[in-house]
């Protein structure tokens, strides 16, 4: 699995669709819309970011997520190229 990851990265930066500034990130699922067919998930550090296809996605679900930081240094304008299910909760997400 890591191995394809790894050549589809390196596929999306060859074919220009992402910079070569990708990095991952970890994040709940705080809303489901259903009609609109949009994620939104919270990184552990409280940034919001969205994505399309609900298909089984759940609220508070755990994330993992490749994104791209759009070649800039504000983390506003990055875009998930992927997201996976976790499986899981971490820390402070687990008390709420």
């Amino acid at each position: 699995m890591k191995k394809i990851v790894c050549m589809l990265m390196v596929a999306l930066v060859l074919f220009g669709v992402a910079s070569a500034e990708m990095y991952p990130a970890t994040a709940r699922v705080v809303s489901v819309d259903y009609e609109s067919d949009t994620v939104t998930v919270e990184t552990f550090t409280g940034f919001l970011f969205t994505f399309e296809g609900c298909e089984d996605w759940m609220v508070n679900d755990c994330c993992s997520l490749i994104m791209d930081d759009n070649g800039t240094e504000k983390i506003y304008d990055d875009v998930i190229l992927m997201a996976y299910y976790g499986g899981w909760l971490l820390g402070r997400w687990t008390e709420q």
